[in-house]
């Protein structure tokens, strides 16, 4: 299920539309600590957890893209290259969302400690 954290095209370093996206989970996260009910607040938190999962695993598919030289059958086109991060931003999202990697459950439990400790 995808978590639409990421933006339409694939973030780089720099871009505005990553900076929006970062914002956006710093926001939620903040939202998640200050919440009045605990189990809301969770679920934001972990939407967070997994957004931000999600970013990572974005950018590391667009730096192992880099490293295949690009002369396939076919001549590489804007188009095709627009497919490609649509592609990669789904892929992330869809493998954020199965918490394999477990970074966001990483993430998570670090934040439920401070949050733990600030009470």
């Amino acid at each position: 299920m995808p978590t639409g954290i990421l933006p339409a095209f694939g973030p780089s370093v720099g871009n505005p539309a990553t900076d929006v996206s970062r914002q956006q989970i710093v926001t939620e996260i903040d939202a998640a600590a200050t919440g009045k009910d605990r189990a809301g607040r969770e679920a934001k938190l972990q939407k967070a957890c997994q957004g931000f999962e999600a970013i990572m695993i974005n950018v590391i598919l667009q730096e192992m893209r880099k490293s295949v030289p690009d002369d396939g059958l076919l001549p590489a086109s804007n188009a095709s290259r627009t497919w490609q991060q649509l592609f990669d931003n789904q892929l992330a999202e869809t493998l954020a969302s199965r918490q394999e990697m477990g970074v966001a459950k990483m993430l998570y439990q670090q934040l439920q400690d401070v949050e733990v400790g600030k009470k």
